[in-house]
């Protein structure tokens, strides 16, 4: 069980860290779309504990809520230039 939770933290990680790299996005930035399309309160430390290493005790796994909203904001960015 524990190494399926590790597994989905990676899988999460990965892909949120390919969102960023590929918008050119900072930490900050992406915290502020997520905010923005949730309204949910997302800051910086926030987004940094779900991109640290699963080893690391300040690690959280990042939410699907936020993964999605990070991708639906993403998406909608390109489709406006």
């Amino acid at each position: 069980m524990e190494q399926l939770r590790i597994q989905e933290h990676e899988e999460n990680q990965k892909e949120f860290r390919e969102i960023l790299s590929k918008y050119g996005l900072t930490q900050a930035e992406a915290a502020e779309l997520i905010t923005n399309e949730t309204g949910q309160s997302v800051g910086t430390r926030k987004v940094r504990s779900w991109l640290a290493g699963a080893s690391i005790p300040s690690s959280r796994k990042c939410p699907n809520w936020a993964l999605t909203a990070l991708k639906r904001t993403t998406k909608e960015l390109t489709e406006k230039k």
